[in-house]
Formats: structure tokens, sequence, C-alpha cells
């Protein structure tokens, strides 16, 4: 009977944890997809009081825009290239930042910086060393290469973005990946050592195992992030030159603030949505079985 009385107690001790998450998420989550859908069925510019429902001629137009086209082309390529290096070179520093050096801590903690800054401050940063920093440093030692700025070409704008969201996703993946490098049981180490496996062997047999789950994780994380990506698109190169790097969601913000084409704009973000629910479907399912398999 006591038992009872206190886990009674603890239970409704949390409801109220419980329902204020609720209703955040409710209020800040459900109830603006749900505005979103339905002016993605109408013809509202944003700014008018007037609209008209227009039924799924907007994303009808979604799979028309040759603009965004080239939004989704730069959004695939950025994603790519951004997850293909992070996920690796976070692995690699997470096993060297498990090993016991001097100043790991120190390390660990530089590497963690770049996820706790502003997006838009990051931005800014960067955009100052590719268009002002590196042409000075360039002149100052006679290197060519690094004379024009970085952001002055299309090819190196999208190289610009791509090197920032590297540097700025790299903190997080490397940061679960020491948690789960540190709940590899050392005897299995030692036992695959003794009979005679190499580092890259222990590495496969042992450790793999004990990572793919956080590697999951941080390659869905990954692909949502740079899918959405927005914030340093809008400081670094505002979706230039010539569009080259107009993200998904910059365009998205263009078409619901300077273009006026809000409800096409939900259109947009509801396909951008669905997209990204698909991908992390996909990736739990066939890349998360597989490394359960192994496990």
């Amino acid at each position: 009977m006591r038992k009872n009385s206190i886990s009674h107690k603890r239970n409704v001790s949390y409801m109220p944890v419980i329902v204020t998450a609720l209703v955040l998420y409710t209020v800040f989550f459900i109830v603006p997809a749900l505005y979103s859908f339905y002016f993605s069925l109408t013809d509202w510019n944003g700014y008018s009081l007037e609209y008209h429902f227009v039924g799924f001629k907007n994303f009808v137009k979604v799979f028309r825009d040759k603009d965004l086209f080239n939004s989704i082309k730069f959004t695939l390529i950025y994603t790519v290239v951004v997850n293909a290096t992070t996920i690796p070179c976070s692995v690699f520093l997470g096993i060297l930042l498990t090993k016991k050096l001097r100043g790991v801590n120190f390390f660990r903690s530089i590497f963690f910086y770049p996820a706790i800054i502003s997006m838009l401050s990051l931005g800014l940063i960067f955009n100052e060393i590719f268009r002002r920093m590196l042409p000075m440093i360039g002149q100052t030692l006679g290197v060519g290469a690094l004379e024009t700025s970085l952001l002055s070409t299309k090819a190196g704008a999208v190289a610009a973005v791509i090197i920032l969201g590297f540097w700025q996703n790299l903190s997080i993946p490397t940061v679960l990946l020491i948690a789960a490098l540190q709940s590899v049981p050392g005897e299995l180490t030692e036992a695959a050592k003794i009979d005679g496996a190499g580092p890259l062997a222990r590495f496969r047999v042992v450790t793999f195992p004990y990572l793919a789950s956080t590697l999951v994780i941080c390659l869905v994380k990954g692909i949502r992030d740079a899918l959405v990506v927005f914030d340093y698109i809008i400081s670094l190169t505002q979706g230039g030159p010539a569009k080259a790097t107009t993200s998904m969601g910059y365009k998205i913000y263009l078409m619901g603030s300077t273009d006026m084409k809000f409800s096409q704009g939900c259109a947009t973000a509801i396909v951008l949505f669905l997209f990204i629910a698909l991908a992390s479907f996909f990736i739990m399912k066939v890349v998360g079985r597989g490394g359960i398999e192994q496990q």
C-alpha cells in the first residue's frame, strides 16, 4: 500500500512537467504546422487581408519552379559533402580525444566551441575571413590563389559555405562519439589485441558495433541540419553570387518575405519536411538495422 502511494505521488509530481511540455509542443510546433498547411492551400501573399482557396496549386508550382530546383541541387550537394566529411572526421577526432594525452580536456572544449556560437554570428565572422582577411594575407604573401575573395565566384561561394558547415557541424558528433567510445569495454579491446587483431580489425569488430547507434543519430541530425541550412547563408553569402548558394531554407525565407509568395513558401516547407521525414525514416530503418545486426 505504501509503495503504491509513493508511486502515485511520483506520477502526480511528473504531470506538470509533462503537461507543460505538451502545451509548448502544441503551441510552437503543431499549431504553426497546421496553419502552414492551411495557408499552403490558399493564395495568401503574407500581407493582404484577403486570400482565396486554391487547393494544391502551390504544391504543383513547387515542382515547376526552376529556381527551386537550383536550390535543391545546392542543398543536396551541401548535405552530401558536409556529412560525408563530418562523420568520418568526427570518428577520427573521437578516437584521438579518448586517448590519455596531456591537455585532452582542453581540446575537447575547443572542438565543442563552434556548437555554442550563433550561426548568424559564424556567417558574419567567416564573411569577414573570406572577403577581407584571406585576400589581405594573399596580397601580403604574394599567393595569387588567395588574393581574390572566395565569395566572388559561384564555385568559391559554394566551397565557403561547405567549409563553414563542416567546421560548425563537426563539434556535436565528435562529443557524442567520444561518449560512445568511452562505453567500449576495455577488456574486449585487450582480448582482440591478444588474438592478434590490428587497429583496423579491432575498430571493425570491437569498436564499431558500439558506435553504430550513435552514428545513426549523428547522420540523421547532420542530414536534417544540412537540408534546412539557412542562418549562415543569410549572413555569409545572401544566397549569391547568382543564387549559387540559395538553399531550400533560404528560398523558403525569400518566398515568405521579399517575393510575397507566402502560401507557396508554406507548400515548399511542407515538401521539405516530408522529404526530411522520409530520409530520417530510411536511415533509421536501413542503416540503423545494419548497426543492430552487427551488434
